[in-house]
């Protein structure tokens, strides 16, 4: 059995997907997550089930309240450019090949803490992803005055460019301690689960709190997938109108479009993640004499305070939960305004693609989605279980890793992710050439995939990211030759869900 589980704006989603059935429930997110695994748990024993969890934290966080956290910026650039406007630059730091050349200086660190007002703290080393000591030994010292799951680190971004490393590790800071908070919760009933990427894969959990950017836009990208196993459409517009927003994805040849180094709140990223465009109108956005791009409760139908999109279309003439409830809050004249008014902007929406298959997901995709398909001059399908459909794509997507490998065989070094690997200093000598560097790389990639429970299956599509090597030569004579690779399993689903 696998449980899918996507905790959206407004509800979680779950899904069972076991060898011969699919089948989805969907909760409120006022009941909270532990209530939620607690109903799951008397469904199914989760301790015998694969656990894969996407969460819109990240995102509502940054949307809402990313200039609220205040984040302390630490640097350990080393002489050269001036970072200072990405933050407290202090002594300390790495070089190209490794080496710490500066120690840091602990009471440097202590004064920067106590002259600043900060909830969370992002330390970046200019060449820690080739030997992140320094970084580790600053972790050491700012522990003692600060919990941990806000302090982040940029050797675990596990991408070379530095300024585009320190903003992600900035972005880290701010939504750090929610994922760590979730994880917590999660693991009082799964010691061992999976995290859901906003590329499509899953991560363990481990490596997500590491790291929880790769969590940003793990909705729609849960969505894509999940609508393209459920209907096995290639090339489509997934409409996916939830209770919050209504987002757009765009398929193609059976993957969600991606975006590279994504712009959060104006600062350039290492997250990759689905392209989406986002439309802050859904099923539980209010009606207040006309439509406000925000929720405040549940629709008045399903016990909620105030009159919501789900009203009305109730309104309108649909029996949606305790509809009697909305008609007596709405009138239908101003419901089939304001229900017309929102078809208008999602069809525009629709419009910008090329793609004439339009795939409705979400609640209320089955009431709206035909009114917007004809008015964008488009073809729809509505699939089963559309209700739950990013819950669908959490279960069926199976694992996807980044790893970084820096080689330098004069010094007989080999490291992966930050971290010093000894067995694989065995394997390289001076003579090694770039196929090996790449071989090695991926054969650490599936070994770490592996040790996480991955399904052999699930591991053979290993992609480079990037690539670049060079020869060391000192008077004349090459030494040593130093190479850079990025490998990356690439997302998709899973075998078990084939």
């Amino acid at each position: 059995m696998i449980v899918g589980i996507d905790v959206g704006g407004t509800n979680t989603d779950v899904a069972f997907l076991s060898e011969n059935s699919i089948k989805t429930f969907k909760f409120p997110n006022e009941m909270g997550i532990s209530k939620i695994l607690e109903i799951i748990s008397e469904k199914t024993d989760i301790s015998e089930s694969k656990l894969v969890v996407s969460t819109s934290l990240p995102i509502n966080t940054i949307s809402s309240r990313f200039d609220q956290i205040k984040t302390l910026s630490i640097l350990f650039p080393g002489p050269g450019l001036d970072y200072s406007s990405f933050g407290h630059v202090l002594k300390g730091y790495v070089n190209h090949r490794g080496d710490v050349v500066e120690n840091i200086d602990e009471s440097e660190i202590e004064k920067i803490i106590a002259e600043n007002d900060f909830d969370a703290v992002a330390v970046s080393g200019k060449f820690s992803i080739r030997n992140p000591e320094i970084e580790h030994r600053a972790f050491e010292i700012i522990k003692k005055h600060v919990d941990e799951s806000a302090i982040c680190l940029s050797h675990h971004v596990g991408s070379i460019n530095y300024p585009l490393r320190i903003n992600t590790t900035i972005v880290n800071s701010k939504i750090s301690r929610e994922i760590w908070d979730l994880t917590e919760n999660i693991r009082q009933f799964k010691k061992n689960f999976f995290y859901y990427k906003g590329d499509g894969g899953i991560v363990p959990w481990r490596i997500a709190v590491r790291n929880p950017s790769e969590l940003y836009n793990s909705s729609p990208a849960a969505v894509a997938l999940g609508a393209y196993y459920l209907t096995g459409m290639k090339n489509a517009l997934v409409v996916d109108i939830g209770g919050t927003t209504t987002d757009l994805v765009e398929l193609k040849d059976g993957e969600p479009v991606m975006v590279e180094n994504a712009i959060i709140r104006g600062m350039k990223t290492h997250v990759r993640c689905v392209k989406s465009h986002s439309v802050p109108f859904g099923g539980d956005s209010l009606f207040d004499g006309e439509l406000k791009p925000y929720r405040v409760s549940s629709p008045l139908s399903f016990g909620g305070d105030a009159p919501t999109l789900t009203d009305l279309l109730n309104s309108a003439g649909f029996e949606i939960g305790n509809y009697e409830r909305s008609r007596n809050s709405v009138g239908r004249e101003d419901a089939e305004r304001e229900i017309d008014r929102y078809i208008d902007m999602i069809a525009e929406a629709a419009e910008m693609y090329k793609q004439k298959i339009l795939i409705g997901t979400g609640y209320l995709a089955k009431y709206l989605l035909p009114e917007i398909a004809e008015r964008a001059g488009r073809r729809y399908i509505i699939p089963p279980h559309h209700e739950s459909a990013n819950a669908v794509g959490v279960a069926v997507s199976k694992i996807s890793l980044t790893v970084y490998g820096r080689f330098d065989t004069e010094k007989g070094v080999a490291i992966f992710n930050g971290e010093l690997d000894t067995e694989y200093v065995e394997k390289i000598s001076g003579s090694a050439d770039d196929d090996e560097f790449i071989s090695l790389t991926i054969e650490r990639a599936r070994e770490i995939a592996e040790k996480y429970g991955a399904d052999s299956r699930d591991i053979g599509d290993v992609g480079v990211v990037y690539f670049n090597s060079f020869s060391v030569v000192r008077g004349g004579i090459k030494r040593g030759k130093i190479a850079d690779v990025v490998v990356q399993i690439k997302p998709g689903i899973s075998c078990d869900a084939v």
